[in-house]
């Protein structure tokens, strides 16, 4: 389930609230996982955020579309999954 999906089903959630989240968590992302996340999505034409492009990633590993390899994604998925929590239960 993409994230939109995710937080439109949970109101009391919202995307500025879980990136605040994600970015008091980043330390916990590896740095390879970081240089790559940043090769991948550093060339659009807005200004790089690193946690919005760990959600965009989160996305594209729902479609299937992700370039990362199985352990990456799955750091993602785990990273993004872990804020999500943390957000549900008010532990931020």
């Amino acid at each position: 389930m993409k994230i939109n999906e995710l937080l439109y089903k949970t109101p009391e959630m919202t995307e500025n609230k879980l990136l605040e989240i994600m970015d008091s968590h980043l330390k916990w992302i590896k740095k390879d996982l970081k240089s790559r996340i940043i090769d991948l999505h550093k060339g659009s034409s807005k200004p790089f955020d690193f946690s919005q492009s760990l959600l965009d990633e989160y996305d594209l590993i729902q479609d299937k579309k992700s370039n990362l390899t199985k352990g990456q994604r799955d750091q993602v998925i785990g990273f993004v999954g872990l804020c999500m929590f943390e957000m549900t239960k008010g532990n931020e």
